[in-house]
């Protein structure tokens, strides 16, 4: 293959790299504004919050992140609803990878 053909064939795999973990907005924003209200009236939080988001981007896909923070969301659920999300390990073992990449990357943001 010719240096011309390897470039081209590099740079066509390039988007899909860059975009692999990419999160919709629409979550991200999501994310920031519910660690936002954890932190009441300081505004340098927008941008911890938001490099908290961009670090758990960057160890998982969107469809774990998706599955892991809807295990950790909804143990508080009361009731019958509730044990499907208390009960099993492996949902509590989502729950607390989650917990842990939430700490990982809030230390790494300075946004404890």
């Amino acid at each position: 293959m010719n240096k011309i053909g390897l470039l081209m064939w590099l740079a066509a795999g390039v988007p899909m790299v860059a975009h692999a973990n990419d999160f919709p907005t629409v979550d991200r924003v999501e994310y920031v504004l519910e660690c936002m209200v954890k932190h009441p009236g300081k505004q340098e939080y927008l941008y911890k919050c938001a490099c908290t988001i961009d670090q758990i981007a960057r160890e998982v896909g969107y469809d774990e992140y998706v599955e892991i923070a809807t295990a950790l969301r909804h143990q508080t659920l009361a009731g019958p609803r509730g044990a499907g999300f208390r009960d099993p390990e492996s949902i509590r073992a989502m729950a607390n990878k989650y917990k842990a990449l939430q700490a990982k990357a809030s230390k790494a943001c300075d946004a404890k």
